[in-house]
């Protein structure tokens, strides 16, 4: 790829695009919710406008802007090998338990009485997250389970794949940034921009993990399938297994009585994962 911008101009012109989208889409969405409410069918269509305008846009625009290669640079040009995919969903589901663990390690965190004032607002951004997310699924009925699926599973993990791991890792690393140091970064962020701080170390794990499959295929597609399959596994068990007095998800409680599920959740998921960088490793070695 003939990439003639320096990187630190290059993030520049990505963050200015993504903010004249972000206040685009803050714009619409304000304009839509003041005049039509804030029912679900108006809430799904305005998480469709998020995911084209704040998160596919800027990616897309930035690669037609940084290379004459766009798919290539945004590492949409190849396919990843069928046994990476099945093996990664194997990590996936094998770390269920252990993540669900860390979700509860993190949402049971509390902060010193001195930090009263942003342990509230943290509060209140989970909680606010939480009802949007509540209001988007909707109903507990088959067609609300098919619709949130293809906008919560498909077309949110499509689009902040191509944004996080297709465009800013890939400014990152193509900038001669060290790979493991993008891959955080670019999880850090891809964290704490849900606003959901009392589920931040599991989706910074997911974000780093999302970030070595990239690496190790070399192609986004195999990142978006597992982001894909997260928030499908998410919803479908969501919908099957209902919600507690707070509305949260009963299927986050899976396997977390159970430190020997705990346990082997861990030893299944770190052996998958050494499997996938060792494969990485030989396919350098002959290449």
């Amino acid at each position: 790829m003939n990439l003639t911008l320096t990187l630190g101009k290059r993030l520049v012109f990505f963050a200015c695009i993504t903010l004249f989208c972000y206040i685009l889409t803050a714009f619409i969405v304000g304009l839509v919710v003041a005049k039509a409410g804030a029912s679900t069918p108006w809430l799904r269509i305005m998480a469709v406008v998020q995911d084209l305008l704040l998160f596919i846009m800027p990616a897309i625009v930035t690669a037609l802007f940084c290379t004459r290669l766009p798919a290539k640079f945004l590492a949409i040009d190849s396919r990843p090998k069928d046994s990476d995919a099945f093996i990664a969903l194997c990590v996936l589901i094998a770390a269920i338990p252990a993540m669900n663990a860390l979700i509860m390690w993190n949402h049971n965190l509390e902060l010193p009485e001195s930090m009263a004032g942003i342990a509230k607002w943290m509060h209140d951004a989970e909680e606010s997250a939480q009802a949007g997310i509540n209001a988007i699924l909707g109903p507990h009925t088959v067609m609300n389970l098919i619709v949130s699926i293809l906008i919560v599973g498909f077309l949110a993990g499509f689009s902040e794949e191509l944004f996080f791991r297709g465009a800013f890792q890939r400014l990152l690393t193509t900038g001669r940034v060290n790979p493991h140091l993008a891959i955080w970064i670019v999880a850090f962020v891809f964290s704490a921009i849900h606003m959901q701080f009392f589920g931040f170390f599991p989706r910074l794990l997911l974000g780093a993990f999302f970030g070595y499959l990239l690496l190790w295929s070399g192609s986004l597609w195999l990142p978006i399938l597992l982001h894909v399959a997260n928030n499908s596994i998410f919803i479908f068990g969501r919908w099957e297994l209902g919600t507690d007095a707070q509305g949260n998800s009963a299927v986050d409680t899976v396997g977390v009585v159970s430190w020997p599920l705990i346990i082997m959740s861990v030893a299944l998921a770190g052996i998958g994962i050494i499997i996938l960088q060792r494969r990485y490793k030989k396919r350098l070695q002959h290449s």
